[in-house]
């Protein structure tokens, strides 16, 4: 497990861009560069870690930043009951959508292509906002969740939407991409190791599913795999070690690590997955 520690950052930068992590929220790696985006929610910014370590600011237009998603060469992010897009090349601002009815805007994903899918925290929803017309993004009410959604990731193999749900025996909820009634693919209560307040989510190279709770056995947070196939009783397996308040991930497919960012922490942790690196592994992704 490779740590990516504020203080390092400082020693390895330059004293005009040097950054350090304030509430890191939100994780993304480019695909084509294994540059990380990290919303930076306390400091109200975007860095973006470069592959030698270094912090830099990529934009400081936010004002409290949550879930980041990377598409098309255009960095979407969860700001103030908006989607706010930025382009990756040159950090202009090219989308400004408030979601209809916004309370929390938490965890964001998107299908790869044209439409980008949004957890509501407090308002217990999930919108779809279709994107291929910048100029005219048109929403979409999917679903509304018995559980508090919070870290959401597109499944491409099976055609459906993972979320992960905050509160006590956390759960990993499947929705169909059209909406509808959320089911419960993975339940973490009893049988199985209680998990709670689960944050982020991701996939990884071979369909496995990564979560961050805030509450593990024993205390404090932790990374857990479920390998499939999955029911609601599939067993955890502990990844990695101790984590503080871990957030939205993300799964890199230049690098196969997850990408976690310790908001209780204040850095960023890379955990190897045994997935192997791929160069170029998204040949849309700008």
């Amino acid at each position: 497990m490779r740590v990516l520690l504020a203080a390092a950052v400082l020693f390895a930068a330059s004293a005009a861009t040097a950054q350090t992590l304030n509430g890191p929220e939100s994780t993304e790696v480019h695909a084509r560069t294994g540059r990380v985006f990290v919303s930076n929610k306390n400091a109200g910014q975007i860095l973006v870690r470069a592959t030698d370590g270094t912090l830099s600011v990529f934009t400081d237009d936010p004002t409290s930043p949550y879930g980041i998603e990377l598409l098309g060469g255009v960095l979407y992010v969860l700001d103030s009951g908006s989607v706010r897009g930025y382009d990756i090349d040159t950090a202009v601002r090219v989308l400004n959508e408030p979601i209809a009815g916004a309370s929390f805007l938490n965890g964001i994903t998107s299908n790869g292509l044209d439409t980008l899918y949004v957890t509501d925290f407090s308002a217990k929803k999930v919108t779809a906002l279709n994107i291929a017309n910048l100029a005219a993004p048109v929403q979409t009410p999917l679903a509304t969740t018995t559980q508090t959604p919070n870290g959401i990731v597109f499944d491409a193999e099976n055609q459906r939407l993972l979320i992960a749900t905050w509160g006590s025996n956390a759960k990993v909820l499947a929705l169909a991409t059209g909406g509808g009634t959320p089911t419960i693919l993975i339940d973490t209560a009893a049988p199985n190791t209680p998990l709670n307040n689960i944050d982020g989510i991701a996939l990884d190279c071979r369909g496995a599913i990564y979560v961050t709770p805030w509450t593990c056995p024993g205390g404090g947070g932790c990374l857990r795999r479920f390998d499939p196939p999955f029911s609601t009783t599939s067993p955890s397996t502990a990844v990695g070690g101790a984590l503080s308040s871990p957030a939205d991930i993300d799964y890199g497919k230049f690098t196969g690590d997850i990408a976690i960012p310790e908001s209780g922490g204040n850095r960023v942790t890379l955990v190897p997955t045994g997935c192997g690196g791929v160069l170029f592994a998204d040949d849309f992704e700008r």
